[in-house]
């Protein structure tokens, strides 16, 4: 079970199905409603045909991986289940990270089996090397054989697995969109704060670059409570205060600031900051 076709040619499914093919996996066809879409990402996997539509002649292989949004799922899992072809013995896979496999439930009925598999990475363009998925980790829900076969894919991408129940999901990916959109925002956020000292776009973001990767090589290599810096770690009151004041044009900004500082206290608290000065924070960032 090495063949496979890819429906939903965007920047997930299309740097998916190109590692795939690169770990040497027989690519069929390349399924999207946009012509030119199916059509890159058919160039991205070196083989494969591109098509706007699956038919009952259609050469998917063993394998069928639907990477559309979640609102489309349903949708499509519909049209691929009245398009004529033998689903019996196939796995359609869908790489939503919250919803669950039985919205393929329409070909499960069909006979397919059914999982879903989503990788804890994210995708800002099509070209990515396969390397990308190296060590990362991977939620998978559904039926067992199904999941046997995402384990094959996970392997073959040399990653890890998370075996999720559908209960698991939406939480799952929650934490993945904190990790990783919500730090993006969090940059927007810093950036946009330098706005108010002339420092703006591309000269702001980078400015704070190598602060945020070293931050980041820290939690790499100490973890969260040895990678905390700053004047929450230390206690200084004086200073938040200072950045809260500096903050007042702006209260969104000011309330992340708070938000978050709340969260890098209680850090702060387990690595042995006095009662005295983490009650003090508290009551400065509203934390009670």
């Amino acid at each position: 079970m090495r063949s496979f076709s890819l429906v939903g040619a965007g920047r997930l499914g299309t740097v998916l199905a190109a590692a795939l093919a690169r770990r040497g996996w027989t690519p069929g066809l390349v399924v999207d409603t946009d012509v030119r879409a199916a059509r890159e990402a058919r160039r991205a996997l070196g083989a494969g045909r591109a098509t706007v539509a699956v038919r009952a002649s259609s050469r998917l292989g063993d394998i069928v991986i639907v990477a559309v949004p979640d609102s489309e799922i349903t949708r499509v899992a519909r049209g691929l289940a009245a398009s004529g072809v033998r689903w019996t013995g196939r796995t359609v896979l869908h790489t939503s990270g919250l919803q669950p496999a039985r919205l393929l439930a329409p070909l499960a009925r069909r006979g397919a089996l059914v999982a879903s598999l989503h990788p804890v990475q994210s995708f800002a363009r099509k070209d990515a090397p396969a390397s990308v998925f190296a060590g990362i980790t991977w939620g998978v829900e559904g039926d067992p054989a199904a999941v046997a076969t995402c384990v094959r894919i996970v392997r073959a991408l040399r990653g890890r697995v998370l075996l999720l129940s559908e209960r698991d999901k939406p939480l799952y990916h929650a934490a993945c969109s904190l990790a990783s959109n919500a730090l993006v925002a969090l940059e927007a956020t810093a950036a946009g704060a330098l706005g108010g000292i002339g420092i703006e776009g591309r000269e702001a973001e980078a400015m704070l670059l190598p602060l945020v990767q070293g931050t980041l090589q820290n939690v790499k290599d100490l973890g969260l409570e040895r990678a905390l810096t700053g004047p929450i770690l230390r206690g200084d009151v004086d200073t938040v205060r200072g950045h809260l004041k500096a903050l007042g044009g702006d209260p969104e900004a000011r309330d992340v600031y708070k938000v978050l500082g709340r969260r890098a206290l209680g850090l702060a608290a387990k690595s042995g900051l006095p009662a005295g000065r983490v009650r003090a924070l508290k009551r400065l960032l509203g934390g009670g």
